[in-house]
């Protein structure tokens, strides 16, 4: 009987083992024998493959390995046509050279496919994950894996044609998702203006650029997501702009252009006949120039032409020119007594300012054209309360001075131009159309929002860019401000996903919720508010970590262990 203790001593210790071997251990994953040149790439490109390891050639026997090129998930183990069957055979390999038996080494080449069409089930390659796996030649055992990423894309540019400063639209499917977007112009990076600077969950994206000063003539676009470039083209057109668009004849005219030929000496036309302009014209390297002239006499009422032409590019504007009224004669005056002469007031005169521009929108080209300056004096250009510009007066005090219309909200803006001690103000006036109200997408009437919870609409452009929006939940479909829950203003995609903090708003709430999304354009226009969709509280989304589970079962198995002990050394005592 002394030995009962014993005996269930090691009965518990089977028990605690048996428990133990319960517990889920983690799968221990193969060192792969083959390594990729690189890891990232798109349909066409060439990638060299390494392997190592494998049984080699020898003078007697020559060992090939056959490389496939899968989208169905490979390991080690499998095998092609029973686990994989979407795959291409994209090439072969001899294993090390046949008089070094050792080495059991090879490196070859292979070209990324477009197409899986070498098993029973075909497909086609596009972004995502895909795997190179290698068998022995006359096998089909897997015996390497490695991972690939293509990261092909479609891409689009609107417009496709264009000035200097043209907001362009840059739209693509196809790439990565999620991942950080490199938008280069002619080699040169640009800055996202908006959209997207990431691509979606899905691989799209959606960004807007401002074309920089350059050339005429077709320049590329390279959007870069992962690693991988795809190319769009734009082509620049050259462009006028005039101030004054109207004026008598003698009057001073200045013009603003871009997209000529670098370093281009042009010629000024007006009427179809060249004119000389009030100092040297010569474009800079970016094909950008201004001038002035003086309006023609002799000339009737009527609206001319005015044209830069470099003998390769041509840009034409239009100028009114309006007759003055004839000038009556002045009645000799009735003599009168002499008198003391009046001191002479200091003058109060004004610089003279026009201005043109290219519309109304918040990004139109504004043209600011002045005379009356201290010659050769550093000019500023305010936008309400912001500098906008500075420019140089010339040795006539002529100013001329060509920016785009900040984010600014609709309605009317002063734009004040002064040297310091000449000042004079002209008014912008921001359009006030509301944009288009963006249809909602996510989530559905009535469902359950799962975390992270995600709520998605259209994207919405408009004449003023950028276009943000604005997010609100409430707990009642009239949006009150008893029932706000939050709002969400700023948001720059078409997409929110809730943060940790505002799920938690939201969670343990039993009745329904609604959501409302609006537009609002770069000139604060708001669009009418989407109708409202009602959702319900996904609660908590936390799970318990693995590791807290694996920490509480070991302390379990300790005690277990620890109480079995015990209980068998005092049974053992008695006994």
């Amino acid at each position: 009987m002394k030995y009962t203790g014993i005996i269930r001593m090691l009965v518990v210790t089977l028990i605690l083992s048996l428990l133990l071997m319960a517990v889920p251990v983690l799968p221990v994953h193969a060192t792969n024998d083959t390594t990729l040149s690189v890891s990232t790439g798109q349909p066409g490109d060439t990638i060299t493959i390494s392997g190592t390891n494998f049984t080699p050639s020898t003078d007697t026997s020559e060992k090939w390995v056959n490389i496939y090129f899968t989208s169905d998930t490979a390991v080690v183990g499998y095998y092609i046509d029973n686990q994989i069957d979407s795959y291409e055979l994209v090439g072969w390999a001899l294993i090390g050279e046949i008089h070094y038996a050792d080495e059991g080494e090879f490196t070859t080449t292979f070209t990324v496919p477009s197409s899986l069409t070498d098993g029973s089930a075909t497909g086609t390659v596009i972004s995502g994950t895909f795997y190179v796996v290698v068998t022995l030649s006359g096998a089909t055992l897997v015996k390497s894996v490695t991972q690939f990423t293509v990261a092909s894309g479609a891409l689009t540019v609107s417009p496709a044609t264009g000035p200097v400063d043209t907001a362009v639209r840059i739209s693509g499917t196809g790439f990565i998702g999620g991942t950080a977007i490199t938008v280069t112009y002619d080699g040169t990076a640009v800055l996202i203006d908006s959209g997207s600077t990431t691509t979606g969950t899905d691989g799209s994206l959606d960004s807007y650029i401002y074309i920089p000063e350059g050339v005429a003539g077709a320049r590329t676009i390279t959007v870069t997501v992962g690693g991988s470039d795809v190319t769009a083209t734009f082509t620049v057109v050259p462009d006028i702009l005039i101030t004054p668009q109207s004026g008598e004849a003698g009057k001073t005219v200045l013009i603003s252009c871009t997209g000529f030929a670098r370093r281009a000496v042009p010629t000024i036309y007006f009427n179809a006949y060249p004119v000389e302009t009030l100092s040297p014209v010569i474009a800079d390297t970016s094909g950008t120039f201004s001038a002035s002239f003086l309006v023609p006499e002799g000339l009737n009422a009527g609206v001319y032409q005015v044209e830069a032409d470099d003998g390769t590019n041509l840009a034409v504007a239009s100028f009114t020119l309006n007759v003055a009224p004839p000038i009556e004669p002045t009645p000799e005056p009735e003599p009168t007594p002499p008198t003391e002469p009046e001191p002479t007031p200091p003058s109060t005169s004004l610089p003279i300012l026009s201005i043109s521009t290219s519309g109304d929108t918040v990004g139109s080209s504004i043209g600011i054209g002045g005379a009356g300056f201290t010659p050769a004096a550093t000019v500023t250009i305010m936008y309400d309360d912001e500098e906008i510009a500075t420019a140089t007066a010339d040795a006539g005090g002529q100013v001329m001075s060509l920016f785009t219309a900040p984010p600014s909200t609709h309605g009317e803006h002063i734009i004040t131009v002064s040297d310091g001690t000449n000042t004079n103000t002209v008014t912008y006036t921001v359009e006030s159309v509301a944009p288009e109200t963006p249809p909602p997408l996510l989530p559905e009437m009535g469902v359950k929002l799962k975390s992270p919870g995600t709520f998605d609409w259209e994207n919405i452009t408009d004449d003023s860019m950028p276009v943000t929006y604005t997010l609100q939940i409430a707990t009642d479909d009239d949006f009150s401000e008893a029932s706000m829950v939050m709002e969400i203003t700023d948001i720059e995609l078409s997409t929110y996903i809730l943060t940790e903090v505002e799920e938690l708003k939201l969670a343990g709430r039993q009745d329904a919720l609604f959501w409302r999304v609006q537009a609002v354009d770069a000139a604060s226009n708001g669009s009418e508010w989407t109708g409202a969709g009602e959702f319900y509280s996904g609660g908590g989304s936390g799970s318990f970590p693995s590791w807290a589970l694996y920490t509480l079962l070991g302390i379990g198995a300790v005690l277990i262990f620890g109480i079995g002990y015990w209980l068998g050394r005092r049974t053992a005592f008695y006994y």
